[in-house]
């Protein structure tokens, strides 16, 4: 008796101590509850039974008494060799060459901080607009009390500051110097390799060598040469980018309800964020450098083979002719040969 029940404290311990592990994206309020449920040492005492978590299997190969399919999907994880920042920067002015020279000067500082600090970084700027801004005057006429005309009160120029650099210390002193020329707006960051010709080669050969160990196993099974059949193939390759797999993601709290009935209380508003969300392994036959923890760019890569197995009466290139030979009676009728 006595061994049983540490047995499943053990191994109800050993559960919570796993969920730890997930973070607080998956931790909502009905998951808190059904986890304190496992913590208890009687969880599977008397009327709780303990139940296991099943998880179905994923159908990689099917067969027919005509034909198998076999489905052979990877991922790829790829650093970027280099990375692009999009800062989207606005000055106001009271003329056209105020606001084009308080512009250069903050760009022009951001250009010669980054260039002491490394060569290698590049800096460039896209226009994006230079338009007048307005505001209401009132003119007072002799017949008309008040009317109200814009005029000209500034001008207002919009640039994008693209930066390309390669490391993540690099986006963290970048961002140090933007802020200190008063750049803050960072619109997105894109991801760029150079690499994709080598990536889905490499993805290319390792669902070949899946494929021929899998044929090897199933001509076995089978009792039949598979490498000889005739086949059709479907390939297929995709990418996804880091921006692409961010998730919203915001902070899970809970007070405690013991309050005191003339004390107030005050919500504060929980955290919004994102995380990174790359995709997982669990549907995929292979993964190529998954040890990868930064945000990457993903290559997805599948092959579906199509195996005949039933092979044809006839050889192939067999030609059928069904002709037909018939003959006219004097009395004028057709009639069949059967020839």
């Amino acid at each position: 008796m006595n061994t049983k029940v540490i047995l499943a404290a053990t191994l109800c311990t050993t559960l919570w101590a796993t969920a730890q592990h997930s973070g607080n994206a998956n931790y909502t309020e009905a998951s808190g509850n059904a986890n304190y449920e496992l913590q208890k040492g009687n969880a599977n005492y008397g009327n709780n039974p303990y139940s296991v978590n099943r998880v179905n299997t994923l159908q990689t190969t099917s067969s027919t008494e005509n034909e198998m399919v076999i489905v052979i999907k990877g991922i790829y994880n790829e650093k970027a060799t280099t990375q692009v920042a999009t800062f989207s920067v606005l000055q106001l002015g009271k003329s056209a060459e105020e606001a084009t020279n308080l512009m250069d000067e903050r760009i022009n500082n951001v250009i010669k901080e980054l260039d002491a600090y490394s060569k290698d970084i590049v800096v460039m700027t896209d226009m994006i607009s230079f338009v007048p801004t307005y505001e209401y005057a009132v003119e007072k006429k002799i017949f008309n009390p008040k009317t109200y005309n814009e005029k000209p009160s500034g001008f207002e120029l919009k640039k994008n500051l693209i930066i390309r650099f390669r490391t993540s210390r690099d986006m963290d002193k970048i961002i140090s110097i933007c802020g200190k020329n008063e750049i803050y707006d960072l619109a997105k960051v894109d991801y760029v390799t150079v690499n994709f010709d080598q990536i889905r080669a490499q993805m290319q050969r390792k669902a070949l060598e899946q494929f021929k160990e899998m044929t090897a196993n199933y001509s076995l099974l089978m009792n039949m040469d598979l490498s000889k059949k005739e086949k059709i193939l479907q390939e297929g390759f995709n990418v996804s980018y880091p921006m692409e797999s961010y998730r919203k993601y915001t902070a899970y709290a809970q007070a405690s309800a013991n309050f005191d009935p003339k004390s107030s209380v005050n919500d504060i508003k929980k955290n919004s964020t994102e995380y990174y969300n790359p995709a997982l392994m669990k549907d995929h036959s292979f993964v190529i450098n998954g040890d990868i923890a930064e945000p990457s760019i993903q290559a997805f890569y599948d092959l579906t083979i199509r195996i005949k197995l039933k092979e044809d009466q006839l050889p192939k290139n067999t030609i059928i002719r069904n002709n037909r030979y018939y003959i006219v009676t004097p009395a004028g009728d057709i009639k069949l040969l059967n020839l």
